[in-house]
């Protein structure tokens, strides 16, 4: 890349970078908020609510939302803008219908599950699955945009505007009304989400051709995107969301401090984490873009960058988090302070992923995703046989670190799964 356009890289990087913080602090204020104002209990049953909602939004797209940056990014390279509008198209279909299909089993469920119990499973239920239709649509239509370069239409709405508007919202409810449940606060975020995801849709619409392709060029495409999608729904599900199905086993097995503490801790991490994924939005549509017209030496350079500059802020991130750590936590409440341990075990995890690079990216872009997913597999396995076989001894602890084994498990597999499969080196000393 020549300089003006690293100059131009890390311009944007750094702007993104900002939003992505501002947005995030909004969340930790909401976490801060939720847990000062109406306490762990409510904090945990938001944090549940949260996650079945996101694995739900996982699952609508059949892992459509998940491809969509590598097809638009390809569409674009090769100007089929019009196949991408059938794309686009069908995903939203699809996100629709799976929702319908979801509806049954959560009705039924919300039903049937007695009312009893630290959780309110019946609401939570029926407000995850509208959240989750409209959290798809976000993901779906962000990943379009962000491959075709237009990462802060992409990525503000859902970075930015909805995390401002949940912290408006909540602190309202905290002002106007006296007996808070949890039903305000899953039916005012339900609303939120929806109201980002025709946010983000108009934005995308601007950018879509009217025409749609051929049927024959529909039909063949079709058939590929279902070869690719099937596999990355499990990969964003345990990549992106292997936070969420950690928060939903530590319901099952602690009481709802613990996972109000654990809540917190993977937020903080979320938090120092937004820096990379700023990077990686900005880099990988142009890492998928020369892959597209074989530019292998480019290719190459791209991620060479982004694995050393990942490497270098996932290191300071940790640093910074084992220094002022605890101080954060005791903002939430002194009794959250003994958390600090945990929290530095689920920091560890940047670094690693950091130090292997965008493996699981570059697998995915030379069309094997299926030893992505099997890798994801294993290393689920790895983490609940750690979690559920200590979790007696090692208390909450275990949890953290069945996630830092999976997560190291994961990062060296598929470095050397894309090293071995298409002869791309990842890691950061490449």
């Amino acid at each position: 890349m020549s300089n003006p356009q690293l100059k131009r890289l890390f311009s944007h990087m750094a702007l993104l970078t900002l939003a992505r913080i501002v947005g995030a602090l909004c969340v930790f204020a909401i976490t801060f908020l939720i847990t000062r104002q109406f306490g762990a209990n409510m904090m945990a049953q938001y944090s549940v609510f949260l996650a079945i909602a996101s694995l739900a939004s996982v699952l609508l797209p059949c892992g459509f939302h998940a491809i969509g940056s590598m097809i638009a990014a390809e569409y674009r390279a090769l100007n089929r803008l019009g196949l991408l509008s059938f794309f686009t198209q069908y995903g939203h279909r699809l996100i629709v219908i799976m929702s319908l299909i979801a509806a049954i089993p959560a009705t039924v469920a919300a039903m049937l599950i007695p009312s009893e119990g630290a959780y309110d499973l019946s609401i939570i239920l029926a407000g995850a699955i509208p959240s989750a239709m409209a959290m798809g649509y976000i993901y779906f239509n962000g990943s379009i945009l962000i491959g075709l370069q237009r990462q802060f239409s992409g990525q503000l709405p859902d970075m930015l505007l909805r995390p401002l508007l949940l912290i408006a919202s909540f602190g309202l409810i905290a002002l106007m009304i006296d007996d808070v449940s949890i039903a305000h606060l899953v039916l005012a975020a339900t609303a939120i989400f929806i109201a980002t995801a025709a946010i983000q849709w108009i934005r995308l619409r601007r950018t879509l051709s009217k025409q749609a392709g051929t049927a024959s060029e529909q039909e063949e495409e079709r058939k590929k995107w279902w070869q690719m999608a099937p596999s990355w729904t499990v990969i964003t599900l345990l990549w992106d969301y292997f936070i969420e199905i950690h928060i939903i086993l530590a319901s099952l097995l602690f009481a709802p401090f613990e996972v109000a503490m654990l809540h917190i801790s993977f937020r903080i991490r979320q938090l120092a984490g937004f820096g990379m994924k700023a990077l990686y939005s900005l880099l990988m549509p142009k890492v998928f873009s020369a892959n597209a017209q074989q530019q292998n030496g480019e290719t190459q350079s791209l991620i060479r960058l982004s694995s050393r500059i990942t490497l270098a802020y996932a290191t300071a991130a940790w640093i910074t988090i084992a220094l002022i750590g605890q101080f954060i936590l005791g903002l939430f409440g002194n009794e959250f302070e003994q958390g600090h341990g945990i929290l530095m075990i689920i920091m560890a995890t940047l670094p690693i992923r950091a130090l292997f690079g965008p493996a699981p990216a570059v697998l995915g872009m030379k069309r094997n995703h299926h030893r992505i997913a099997q890798i994801l597999l294993i290393s689920l396995a790895l983490s609940l046989v750690l979690t559920m076989g200590g979790f007696e001894l090692g208390g909450l602890t275990m949890v953290a670190w069945g996630y830092l084994a999976a997560t190291g498990f994961t990062a060296i597999a598929m470095w050397l799964s894309a090293k071995q499969k298409t002869g791309i080196n990842c890691a950061v000393w490449a």
